[in-house]
């Protein structure tokens, strides 16, 4: 049975910062993306913990992923409107681009580095750039 507005419900594996790029790290755990080709199955919310007020969860806290299909995301870099995205080393939105790239978002607006932007999760595109 398909479960298509199902949101994983994971616990961090590390450290993860608001409005970053999740991808699995193990049974129902989550890390934050932190590469080309990592592939990318939620985004956090804007939240931090009440512990340190500043990363959205630690190792062994619960992640809360934004849960429609319009996320938003911090840019690692510049951002135009209509580009895939990718993660870089730091969980954050950037264009995709290179041979390994996987992406499951496409941008709704442009933005520059450090600016939180819509995005769009629209699926999957596989590392089909050269």
């Amino acid at each position: 049975m398909a479960d298509f507005g199902f949101i994983p419900n994971l616990v961090a594996s590390g450290d993860i910062s608001p409005f970053r790029f999740v991808k699995i790290s193990g049974a129902f755990q989550g890390a934050q993306a932190a590469a080309e080709g990592d592939y990318a199955i939620g985004v956090t919310d804007g939240s931090v913990n009440k512990f340190d007020g500043t990363f959205h969860a630690v190792s062994g806290q619960q992640i809360s992923l934004q849960p429609t299909n319009t996320v938003q995301i911090e840019c690692g870099g510049n951002v135009t409107a209509g580009a895939f995205l990718e993660s870089d080393a730091n969980g954050k939105a950037v264009a995709a681009g290179g041979a390994a790239a996987v992406s499951s978002y496409i941008a709704l607006e442009g933005g520059a580095s450090g600016e939180i932007i819509r995005a769009f999760r629209f699926g999957y595109r596989g590392p089909v750039f050269s």
